[in-house]
């Protein structure tokens, strides 16, 4: 290994399960290295991408050889692009198959939720290099059938449940999808998807005839179950820092605030709200009524105008305020959970969670929705009482706020 590549490694805390396993050379510019082909090159410079992120420079040397590849790394690292680049020089080198009635993609991404499918496949489309389709369930099954019909698309990007939908009806077909990706499959897990992936697994080569990506925040006993399910026995594991921590952005500046349930509307209305007007602000609660209540008080309240989403609501509602608040139209809003994974919008100042999530993973993932890609973020919590009652959560909370540089208020320490 060259000193450079030690440093680089070094710097940016990857971590290989074997050192063996570190390529001869990474993939650092995106405007130069030799690996990627020219029409990839003028692209990347046309959208602004010119230097990778950490795990875009390990991964992409390691898929572009062909291995199978296990990614641990927070929301927000950049992973999309680790495994929609390797895609494209895949495609590039094998033709095209020809059409059929049933659509026989060479292609899968699995995604656990509409709103990160939705996203992955705009990235692809980005790069105008090979059509795509997006598949997931609360939209026109006729439409999404129509497209297929009507694209010939190469890629599918999709949910389980409507892949399986598809499956069943014989509109798609996966036995030469050789190039798979599993994304974000800690989520995946969570909402319950492992019998429905398996039966996708079922449908497609086995693991000794395609490449598997498989992308994960957390590596639990859950996430290395499935992953020894769908990757090859000689599969790379890297991880940006520790695998078995939980880790927040260090470019996120969080807040701890112990109070009372009855205190948590005076703070957020009094402290937050007008300390950061004109900030955009991503507000979490643990309950629909909750997310609705409150984004209804602070409307008739005149304090700005904010909006909410959470999953009772239709497609395209959620996405109308998606688009506002990512077209900094609408500089606040309230979410459940359905937000706190894969939402990809840019520039949000500030996290709040107005509910203290019941998992500290999904602490680290809602507060990842700021500090993105290296800017700064703030990040404020408000906890109550009962939270201290658990000494290994109160325990794991202080170390992920102090490891990456935040303060713990006095009132937390044990």
């Amino acid at each position: 290994m060259s000193s450079d590549i030690r440093e680089y490694i070094t710097n940016n805390d990857i971590r290989f399960e074997n050192e063996s396993d570190i390529p001869d050379s990474l993939l650092l510019d995106y405007q130069t290295d030799r690996r990627l082909s020219k029409t990839i090159h003028n692209r990347m410079l046309d959208l602004g991408f010119t230097n990778a992120t950490p795990i875009q420079a390990i991964s992409l040397p390691i898929a572009l050889n062909g291995r199978d590849l296990i990614g641990i790394s927070k929301t927000g690292s950049g992973k999309t692009l680790a495994f929609v680049l390797p895609s494209f020089i895949y495609l590039e080198k094998n033709p095209q198959p020809s059409f059929t009635n049933i659509l026989i993609p060479e292609m899968l991404v699995l995604s656990p939720t509409r709103e990160l499918a939705l996203q992955t496949h705009d990235v692809f489309n980005k790069f105008e290099f090979f059509r795509s389709v997006c598949l997931y369930g609360g939209s026109s099954r006729h439409s999404q059938i129509s497209e297929i019909k009507s694209k010939h698309p190469r890629a599918v990007i999709g949910t389980p449940g409507r892949i399986i939908d598809f499956l069943n009806s014989r509109i798609i077909d996966l036995k030469k999808c050789n190039y798979l990706v599993c994304d974000e499959a800690d989520r995946l897990l969570d909402m319950g998807f492992y019998p429905q992936i398996e039966q996708i697994l079922d449908c497609c080569p086995s693991s000794s005839n395609r490449q598997t990506l498989f992308f994960s925040a957390t590596w639990d006993y859950k996430v290395q179950k499935l992953s020894k399910l769908m990757l090859k026995n000689d599969r790379v594991l890297i991880s940006i820092g520790p695998l078995f921590t939980l880790n927040a952005c260090p470019t996120i500046k969080q807040h701890l605030f112990l109070v009372e349930k009855s205190e948590k509307k005076k703070l957020l209305l009094r402290t937050i709200l007008s300390e950061f007007a004109g900030m955009k602000l991503l507000i979490f609660t643990n309950t629909k009524r909750c997310c609705e209540t409150m984004s209804n008080y602070v409307n008739k309240l005149g304090l700005t105008d904010c909006d909410y989403i959470h999953g009772d609501l239709s497609q395209e509602n959620r996405q109308r305020v998606i688009r506002l608040f990512d077209n900094n139209k609408l500089m606040v809003i309230f979410a459940t959970d359905v937000a706190a994974r894969g939402l990809d919008i840019n520039n949000i100042n500030v996290v709040v969670n107005y509910d203290f999530p019941s998992l500290l993973e999904n602490y680290v993932h809602r507060i990842g929705r700021c500090g993105r890609n290296g800017a700064k973020g703030l990040a404020f919590s408000f906890v109550d009482y009962s939270f201290l009652g658990n000494v290994k959560n109160h325990r794991q909370l202080i170390d992920i706020v102090e490891s990456s540089g935040s303060s713990i208020p006095k009132e937390f320490m044990l």
